[in-house]
């Protein structure tokens, strides 16, 4: 057996072992509702600040992330992944929402956690406040901790992922400090800065690959693009170069 073969082999044994986890992202369990943000005004990394337009370190490095609000609402689902959604018909799309700070317009600075540690955000203020259309009642989210879930760059975007852990209480006392969760995600498209995110009520799960599991999903990638190549190299010297006759 060649070392490539061996090498494929190998790849298709890792592939095979590697848990679904390494595969899996992070899947709010119920009660999700989403939103879009109205941008992000500028983003902090290694002491820097950048606005938008401004190529720089890319997102993904960003130490503190300033967003501007409101968010509006634009999807509540029915269910969510197959399960009730327990927001569902009390906050439908439209709704505007902020981002601890209250005012129109204002802005609120995100501290991004460093080295997979997580820090108290709301100490007592809610985190987001949304008030629905239809039934006047208020909701707050009161956060409690905060973890990066994701950091990725690929050529000119880049993109951070952020989740938010607490609890949800709203004016009228149908929910009583719930356990829930924000998801946002901050993207960076060649200087062009914006965000989205989503709520969850019960919380989003976080779904961290392992280190091991990821390593084995690389080698079973590459030995299987190595063998792909060995295949179709060797399927061309049988056949004989396109439009070639007997």
């Amino acid at each position: 057996m060649t070392s490539k073969k061996r090498f494929a082999s190998l790849a298709l044994c890792a592939l095979s072992i590697a848990p679904l986890s390494a595969l899996a992202n992070p899947i709010p369990l119920n009660g999700s509702f989403s939103f879009n943000g109205n941008a992000v005004t500028q983003f902090t990394s290694g002491g820097v600040t950048y606005l938008p337009g401004v190529l720089g370190a890319g997102i993904n490095t960003a130490t503190s992330v300033t967003v501007q609000n409101p968010f509006t609402i634009s999807a509540t689902p029915t269910n969510t992944f197959g399960a009730p959604n327990d927001l569902n018909g009390l906050l439908p799309a439209g709704t505007q929402g902020y981002i601890v700070n209250p005012a129109t317009n204002g802005t609120y600075t995100l501290q991004i956690p460093q080295n997979g540690t997580s820090s108290p955000l709301s100490l007592g203020t809610p985190f987001a406040s949304v008030t629905s259309p239809v039934n006047s009642d208020t909701f707050n989210f009161y956060a409690t901790s905060d973890q990066v879930l994701s950091s990725v760059s690929l050529g000119n975007i880049s993109e951070l992922g952020v989740i938010i852990l607490g609890t949800v209480a709203d004016a009228q006392g149908k929910y009583s400090s719930s356990p829930a969760s924000v998801g946002l995600t901050f993207i960076d498209n060649a200087g062009a800065l914006g965000y989205t995110g989503a709520f969850s009520a019960p919380p989003a799960t976080i779904n961290v690959p392992e280190p091991g599991s990821l390593l084995l999903v690389g080698i079973g990638a590459l030995g299987l693009g190595l063998g792909m190549r060995k295949f179709r190299l060797t399927g061309q010297a049988v056949s004989g170069p396109r439009g070639a006759t007997a």
